[in-house]
């Protein structure tokens, strides 16, 4: 007997057979290709589903459970976790639930089943929605034409999750092997690793697995294990809301209000205020510029906020697919960049940051958008210092980034120095200082692959080392000049990378006898070269940090370099220093790096200097600093208050409430000092604008209290989590209200600020109050 594959189209021949429903006998055929298992056309399926969760299933629970804690940490590391997901025969609606409850936006899909616990979460088949993901969590073996429901499912998405037990090895038949459930007479299809890629190939997606029942078939390409790694981990702790509050309100709101659904999305909307997420817009266009420094600074920064939850705050806009694919990320792409078309960039960058909703914009490299705040990232102030020609569209577009930025980062502290010496309009102490780090593979090498590097290479003699010294302001002519009048220069070979593949002329002068390499040297071979030379030498004018001195530091390699600009803040005295225009200087420290006692101290003050920098480090500055600059127009000062008004209140009790609190801050010796901030979550902007003009007009005409000159007051609307957690440490103190919206403070989590009673700002002495 033989029949069609019902996967690849193969022949299938005669396999098993076997008494499904403990009635119907039943022919089973294995396709020759790729190894798929399927009955004969399942007549027997009404019987088989009178009720859709077979009875035998006391597993269901428990599974459901399992099997939402490992989407949770998939989704959450490999795709855009705040997007939509769909449950493709979601049975009776408990993962969709549980997914929920987790805050990942769930819905539920079933044709046979009942939803019991994802009522309203149903999909809309008239809304044309294309899902991030789709789950079909036991599914796919009760396929009745596999492709066809596979087709079905690539509708909505062309990432699916799901799972069915691989067919073991020993390819066992229906007596030996309990996954085909007979008596169950449901598991008509069974599947093997090769039958799966089939279905992979077919539609052009990239297939996972974690080796025995969890699956992915995905548009994506994920690093080789990355997937099985996170299946077989432990559960980590996601950084994600829940959203039974919102669903609660939802569905209190219908049954009160059935017949309106205007409440309904009311409610809905007004929730969704008080979880707003924060929107940062990064504009990887470094990407698609160069492949240098600057590249490895954001990859390492967008992995690590992929890793500590940030990246659910930012969307990385993505120049004709040049950045590189970090799962958990969220891409937008967008056009490439041309220096001659800056303003229609910037239009276009306006249009990507209004639509997006963007509360901050900050660029890897000098793009601004017109009008969304912005943050600017420092990485040097090389053409400035070294009188570069100003008119060049790349330094043009740099000074307006840099004009139009409300807040700053600086790589290293010389840089932060520069930056506010060449605009006086920024205060050096404004500027956030974040260094940059070092990590895997740029570590100690071992001794066996410094040999296999330098046989590959065809280095035989001890080395030099000069990465991305160049001539101009790195120097590298200093070390040229040194090394050609070095007694035993005929026992070296220099090796250099990140100089391109030739050796300038005016270097080659110096090197008669000598054989120098120019390699490429991924960062695999670059941290190999570091471990196995005599010394980094690194002859720098100028550099806005020195990565090549952290980096050398971090393989254990010695490091010989100038003490100018940022250079002493990376090496401190884990380096020999010498003046950028000595070259007996460098001469004798060629020879001093050679003593064993003095190459072994540096090697352990380089290995221990390095460990003070990190990713991770950097990572959290920055970040903290992009959360504080959407804080600006709170106007925060030395001393902040915040109050917690009970809007629903009627308006008089308010008013009465917010100008006794105004009047006591004003006529405080320390007004001019003080931002009062007012949480303004259950009201509009609008309302609450109105009431606080009125309040202050008051007490203007009628008390003679004029704030203009003094207190600052500030309206809280609408903040993320992550904000209030910046926030709430920069706060001195709550005063508390008779009537106060519990509520917004509890969600704030506030109930930690020091609160005081109003009464006590005229009973005790401001230096016992304020901590400023």
């Amino acid at each position: 007997m033989l029949t069609k594959c019902k996967v690849c189209g193969s022949e299938s021949k005669f396999f098993a057979e076997a008494i499904l429903l403990g009635k119907h006998q039943v022919n089973y055929f294995q396709c020759s290709h790729c190894g798929f298992v399927q009955t004969e056309e399942p007549y027997w399926l009404v019987e088989a589903y009178s009720d859709a969760i077979a009875k035998t299933d006391v597993g269901l629970v428990f599974r459901n459970q399992h099997l939402s804690q490992k989407a949770s940490q998939i989704i959450f590391h490999l795709f855009a976790h705040d997007a939509k997901f769909l449950d493709y025969g979601g049975g009776y609606g408990l993962f969709v639930r549980q997914m929920r409850d987790y805050g990942f936006d769930f819905y539920w899909f079933d044709k046979f089943c009942h939803n019991l616990f994802a009522q309203d979460f149903e999909i809309d088949k008239d809304e044309n929605i294309n899902y991030e993901l789709v789950t079909a969590f036991e599914v796919f073996e009760h396929f009745v034409n596999p492709i066809q429901e596979i087709e079905n499912i690539l509708q909505f998405s062309r990432n699916i999750l799901f799972s069915t037990e691989i067919l073991p090895e020993n390819n066992p038949k229906p007596d030996e092997w309990w996954y085909y459930a007979t008596h169950e007479g449901q598991h008509i299809s069974l599947y093997t690793f090769a039958s799966l890629s089939e279905i992979a190939d077919k539609y052009n997606l990239n297939f996972y697995s974690n080796g025995r029942s969890l699956h992915l078939l995905t548009e994506k390409k994920l690093p080789p294990d990355i997937f099985h790694n996170i299946c077989n981990s432990q559960p980590q702790n996601l950084n994600k809301e829940s959203l039974l509050a919102s669903d609660y309100s939802k569905a209190v709101s219908k049954l009160i209000n059935p017949q309106y659904h205007n409440s309904v999305e009311l409610t809905k909307t007004t929730t969704d205020l008080a979880t707003k997420n924060l929107n940062i817009l990064i504009d990887g266009v470094f990407f698609q510029l160069y492949k240098t420094g600057i590249a490895r600074v954001w990859k390492s920064l967008l992995e690590e906020w992929a890793s500590n939850g940030f990246a659910k705050h930012i969307i990385l806009l993505d120049r004709v697919g040049t950045a590189p694919k970090i799962p958990g990320i969220r891409y937008i792409n967008i056009p490439s960049y041309d220096y001659h078309e800056m303003d229609a960039d910037r239009e276009m960058l306006q249009q990507v940051c209004d639509q997006e909703g963007a509360d901050l914009f900050i660029s890897s490299y000098y793009t601004t958008p017109v009008t969304t705040s912005s943050v600017f990232m420092a990485y040097d102030m090389i053409p400035e210092v070294m009188g570069w020609d100003m008119k060049n569209l790349m330094w043009q577009a740099k000074h307006q980034a840099i004009k139009q930025a409300l807040a700053y980062v600086a790589i290293s502290e010389n840089t932060a120095h520069d930056l506010a010496k060449f605009f006086p309009h920024i205060s050096q102490d404004s500027v956030s200082v974040a260094y940059c780090g070092v990590k895997n593979p740029l570590l100690p090498a071992s001794s066996s692959k410094v040999s296999s590097f330098k046989i590959k290479y065809g280095i035989t003699k001890p080395y030099f080392l000069l990465v991305g010294t160049g001539n101009g302001y790195k120097n590298g002519i200093l070390f040229f000049q040194a090394f050609s009048q070095l007694v035993s220069n005929f026992g070296f070979d220099i090796v250099c990378t990140g100089i391109g593949t030739a050796l300038a002329s005016e270097f080659r002068a110096y090197t008669s006898g000598s054989i120098v390499h120019t390699l490429q040297l991924s960062d695999e071979e670059l941290a190999i070269a570091y471990s196995g030379a005599i010394a980094l030498v690194y002859p720098s004018k100028y550099e806005g940090f020195g990565m090549p001195v952290l980096e050398a530091m971090a393989c254990g390699c010695p490091v010989i370099t100038c003490p100018n600009s940022s250079i002493p803040e990376v090496a401190e005295k884990a380096a020999i220093y010498i003046n950028d225009n000595d070259v007996n200087g460098l001469i004798n420290a060629l020879c001093e790096v050679q003593k064993p006692g003095v190459r072994q101290s540096l090697i352990t003050a380089g290995l221990a200097q390095a460990k003070k920098f990190s990713w991770s480090k950097m990572a959290d500055i920055v970040s903290h600093t992009l959360i504080n600059t959407t804080l600006q127009p709170l106007n925060l000062r030395g001393i902040n208050l915040i109050i917690f008004p009970d809007w629903s209140e009627s308006e008089d009790l308010v008013c009465l409430e917010l100008a006794q609190v105004i009047k006591t801050l004003a006529i405080h010796p320390d007004s001019s000092k003080t931002t009062l901030l007012i949480d303004a979550t259950n009201i509009s902007t609008e309302d609450a604008e109105l009431l606080l003009s009125s309040v202050t007009m008051n007490l203007l005409m009628e008390e003679d209290v004029d704030i203009s000159d003094g207190l600052a007051i500030s309206l809280l609307e609408n903040l993320a989590n992550i904000q209030w957690q910046v926030l709430i440490p920069q706060i001195h103190g709550r005063i508390i209200l008779e009537y106060e919206n519990k509520e917004a403070l509890v969600k704030a989590k506030a109930e930690n600020i020091s609160a005081y009673e109003l009464t006590s700002f005229s009973q005790i002495q401001e230096e016992e109050f304020f901590f400023t």
